[in-house]
């Protein structure tokens, strides 16, 4: 684990975490992160968080989808009359395209986001 590989080097906290991390046969040894704690990639196109917010200011175009990668803090917002999975799919690729595809991206499980669609 992370403190082992801290005390065993001379490690910094930071450092021991970070190689924990992005290390792939340590996930499945790593314990789970507790509820609400709020992942955060270790380089570019790793985790992206996305989530929508309504601003009524805005009119029709109210939904307000937000994607933010993780590492970089890099950030892609759009405009939409809706928060469906059609809206949710017209915002990812825009995201896609102007920063590229991420290998993972995290949401609150909101329907839009767990549509079959």
């Amino acid at each position: 684990n992370a403190h082992t590989l801290q005390k065993q080097f001379q490690l910094m906290p930071t450092e021991a975490h970070g190689i924990v991390e992005s290390c792939d046969d340590c996930h499945a040894l790593a314990p789970p992160l507790p509820a609400g704690v709020n992942p955060r990639g270790l380089r570019a196109l790793e985790l992206w968080q996305t989530d929508v917010t309504q601003i009524a200011e805005f009119g029709q175009l109210k939904y307000v989808h937000v994607m933010v990668a993780t590492f970089s803090s890099a950030m892609w917002a759009s405009t939409h009359t809706g928060e469906k999975a059609r809206d949710v799919i017209a915002h990812w690729r825009q995201a896609f395209a102007v920063l590229g595809t991420p290998s993972a991206v995290k949401t609150d499980n909101g329907p839009a986001y767990t549509s079959q669609q």
